[in-house]
Formats: C-alpha cells, structure tokens, sequence
C-alpha cells in the first residue's frame, strides 16, 4: 500500500499522505472553505473524499455580492 500521493495543486507537484481528505488540505494550504471552493480534476468533491495519486485540484475564490438596498420601494 502507498503512504503517498503525488497531486498538482494550483500547477505545483505536492507529495501528501496516501490518506489525505479534502478537508485535510483545506488546512494544510491555509484556506477557508467559505471562501475557497476546491476543485478535484475540474470537479466539486464533498470534504470527506479522499485525494488520490495524479489528482489535479484547482480552486475557486467564492465572492458574495450584495445589491444595494433602495428605501424608496
């Protein structure tokens, strides 16, 4: 059994635990996952799946924009 994975996080080669989750690299990378949506080979996963060897993760910044409110409505 392999004690480590070989991933490319944001275009840079990063060597992991075999058993590293999605949730595990939100913490190693120092991102908040309110504000950073990880992408495993282009797609969403839940926190709890596991990384696997040659996975690709990108990521998204999440925004959130409010519409002014108007009082005269």
């Amino acid at each position: 059994m392999r004690k480590t994975i070989k991933v490319s996080i944001g275009g840079e080669e990063k060597v992991l635990p075999a058993n590293t989750q999605l949730s595990d690299l939100y913490r190693i990378l120092g991102l908040n996952k309110w504000e950073i949506l990880l992408l495993v080979n282009g797609e969403p996963r839940s926190d709890d799946s596991y990384l696997e060897d040659g996975d690709l993760v990108t990521w998204l910044r999440i925004t959130l924009h409010e519409s002014p409110v108007d009082g005269s409505r």
